[in-house]
């Protein structure tokens, strides 16, 4: 098995609705993600050949990642999120149809990366330095 890996970083704002502690507040994170794409055999033909995928195209996915979520304030679509996000007009505020959690947010990079027809293996996201979530469908 191949195995390459490329990486970003962003700065985001997150609040974790009906969370009860410390996180309660809204409050930021510097973000690492780090995505391995992998395949049991390099491509053979074409300007592919002898890569599990092309660095560029891998890198602009994870930039769109990136610009999708930095230095964006991510609430999760629910009444909550939506009073929020009025409150917070002022301010660009991104709704997800999930709690914006390191899981969470690991499995929906995961696919927005598999939806571009990635060969994508796994998806590391750091919630700090040394705190992160793996999200992989290889068991």
């Amino acid at each position: 098995m191949f195995k390459i890996r490329s990486e970003v970083q962003f700065d985001m704002a997150h609040y974790l609705s009906g969370y009860q502690g410390k996180c309660s507040n809204i409050h930021g994170h510097r973000y690492r993600l780090i995505a391995t794409f992998a395949a049991k055999e390099l491509h053979q033909e074409g300007q592919l050949r002898g890569m599990v995928e092309d660095f560029t195209v891998v890198k602009q996915a994870l930039k769109e990642i990136e610009e999708a979520f930095d230095h964006k304030l991510v609430i999760e679509e629910n009444e909550e999120g939506y009073r929020l996000q009025k409150e917070l007009s002022a301010y660009t505020v991104v709704l997800v149809p999930y709690r914006p959690t390191a899981e969470s947010m690991s499995q929906d990079i995961y696919h927005r990366l598999k939806a571009k027809g990635l060969p994508v293996y796994e998806v590391e996201l750091f919630e700090t330095p040394t705190n992160s979530c793996v999200y992989s469908e290889v068991e």
